[in-house]
């Protein structure tokens, strides 16, 4: 029982495992080390990033995300949140600090809002937007484990940058690690909230900038425009990465989750908590390490008992003192042995650990403190029996993912596997490569090296040849493809140029609602009987209604004011967007 089935799958489908330690679809990329806090979880992380980088001649980078960073104790090296190496050959390590992180994130919606106020003073809340994004800063930061799921999603470049092979994280305790898994949903109806705030916020925008001064409101409104796509794109580049997250915990292949532990009652028992809920979350758990073992070391109980008989009749010719201490040292391993037995038979017996039982690793108790680099090879060494080296494998390492789980977003994440394929006919059917599209490769037989990178489309479709040339970047160099629908995925339409006529009007962001279409849609609102009565019958209408024609961008300040609300609510029921 040992960790040597997780680096043979490091390694890949090139090397020959002995005993089939490794399952022939493994294409391992990721491995998560957690459990209860105080049983060993960053000094195994630390040997197992070791084990990988000297004996699968892998590039490893080892990420910790726990608030309390141990790696630079366990390295007795300083790390930060670059990656740097610990002066092991093929390992780099960094420490993201989800607080940073997460503050990071925070900042840039508090940038966004004093765009989207068009003032520096974001306190004198003038805009409702602003309100609604503050909100949601707040809402966000609120949720239990978003700071450590911020923090992986902000390590996705460093996944795709493809200067790693694999990447091993040390996890925050259990409790935050499963946190995670439920992070995408909430989001997802946080994000969607404020994407529905800022959908009729900005319509109504849209409408009312183009009464009053054209030119004059353009000019005074061009941050606010630029704000609007900030908004759009931000929300969608941050749903996205966590979506990434819970991806890659729940990917079967690339993904594996080792679990550390000790034989006592409350960490066997988190540990079959946390198995139960990995399980439950698809998350796939393959190992578990037991640390601080005394069972193959210490004395039987009859041992013990032949031991004090001895020292009982004075046949063991030592000092009293020294006598009575071995006896009393000998009684507390004794001791501890039988509980850590007792508790490593139950977690053997558990229905989760049934079908890993030859991933549970023992590791025993040392007497040196495992830090330095010295003592995580010595102790890495107790995590593995049959270990490869670099005479049971001939490839170089391969590239790190790109552009991870693209291809998955937007699809069901799992079971209906003809639901996917309809909508990839659906996809393919309905979509004609332009150029300027930016497209998957997948699906080559014959020239699997291209599969997964992406390119773009240089010509069209060919009616005879059904092909298209497909521009990509491969090992430093450009080459085109000539390749058949069935192997391209649309990743991203090339952008529509806009006409001259468009650009003149209101440049590179001219508003997406033309001037004469802006304007009727503004009188016909104006004139509605409903709206109309409700202006003429209450004073304060009146005068906000001729301070926006005069100046279309006091419109936002009225949409805090609670006593407009009636007839800003009645207008956006009539608003057609």
């Amino acid at each position: 029982m040992s960790l040597d089935s997780l680096l043979w799958s490091a390694i890949g489908s090139s090397s020959s495992p002995p005993n089939n330690e490794r399952g022939t679809d493994d294409d391992l990329k990721f491995i998560f080390v957690g459990g209860k806090g105080g049983v060993g979880k960053t000094s195994s992380s630390s040997a197992i990033a070791t084990l990988l980088a000297t004996h699968c001649n892998k590039r490893i980078l080892l990420v910790s995300t726990d608030p309390a960073h141990s790696l630079s104790d366990a390295f007795r090296c300083e790390f930060s949140n670059v990656p740097t190496s610990p002066g092991i050959e093929n390992l780099h390590v960094m420490e993201v600090d989800p607080t940073d992180t997460m503050k990071t994130e925070l900042n840039k919606w508090a940038d966004l809002a004093k765009d989207i106020a068009g003032a520096s003073n974001v306190d004198s809340e003038e805009d409702d937007m602003v309100k609604k994004i503050k909100q949601f800063q707040e809402w966000l930061s609120g949720i239990p484990g978003i700071d450590e799921a911020t923090a992986l999603s902000s390590a996705i470049h460093h996944i795709e940058s493809n200067q790693y092979d694999i990447i091993v994280f040390d996890t925050a305790p259990t409790g935050h690690t499963l946190k995670l898994l439920g992070m995408p949903d909430i989001l997802q109806a946080g994000i969607e909230k404020l994407q529905s705030w800022q959908s009729s916020l900005w319509g109504y925008w849209e409408v009312l900038k183009g009464i009053g001064p054209s030119s004059s409101a353009r000019s005074a409104s061009q941050k606010r425009l630029h704000a609007k796509d900030d908004v759009a794109n931000l929300l969608e580049h941050y749903k996205r990465g966590i979506q990434k997250v819970a991806l890659m915990l729940q990917d079967q292949r690339r993904t594996r989750f080792v679990v550390v532990c000790i034989a006592e009652y409350l960490s066997i028992s988190e540990t079959q908590r946390l198995l139960r809920e990995l399980k439950k979350c698809k998350v796939r758990a393959s190992h578990i390490i037991v640390n601080q073992l005394v069972v193959e070391s210490a004395l039987s109980k009859n041992e013990l008992e032949e031991l004090e008989a001895l020292a009982e009749v004075g046949s063991l010719q030592l000092n009293q003192s020294l006598l009575s201490k071995t006896v009393h040292a000998c009684r507390l391993t004794t001791a501890r042995k039988g509980i850590q037995e007792k508790y490593l038979r139950q977690l053997k017996e558990f229905p989760e650990t049934q079908e890993i039982l030859g991933g549970i690793c023992e590791v025993p108790l040392l007497a040196e403190e495992v830090t330095g680099n010295d003592a995580l090879r010595k102790f890495g060494k107790f995590m593995v029996r049959n270990p490869p080296s670099v005479e049971d494998f001939c490839t170089p390492s391969s590239s790190g993912p790109r552009n991870l789980y693209d291809d998955l977003l937007g699809k069901p994440r799992s079971g209906d596997v003809e639901e996917e394929k309809k909508l990839d006919d659906e996809l393919n059917t309905s979509w004609s490569p332009t150029k300027g599209d930016t497209v998957k490769v997948h699906g080559l037989a014959n020239a699997a090296q291209y599969n997964g990178i992406e390119g773009v489309v240089v010509s069209t479709l060919d009616p005879v040849t059904n092909r298209c040339g497909i521009r990509i970047e491969f090992e430093g160099k450009t080459k085109t493809l000539a390749l058949q629908m069935k192997h391209l995925s649309l990743m991203h339409a090339a952008k529509k140029v806009k006409s001259a006529q468009n650009v003149e009007a209101g440049g590179n962001h001219a508003p997406s609602v033309n001037s004469a279409q802006t304007m009727s849609k503004a009188k016909d609102l104006l004139n509605d009987p409903e709206i109309k009565a409700m202006v003429d019958s209450n004073p304060k209408f009146k005068d906000a209604v001729e301070d926006v024609l005069n100046n279309p961008m006091n419109f936002m300040k009225y949409l805090s004011d609670p006593e407009m609300s009636p007839l800003i609510s009645k207008a956006m029921s009539k608003l057609q967007f």
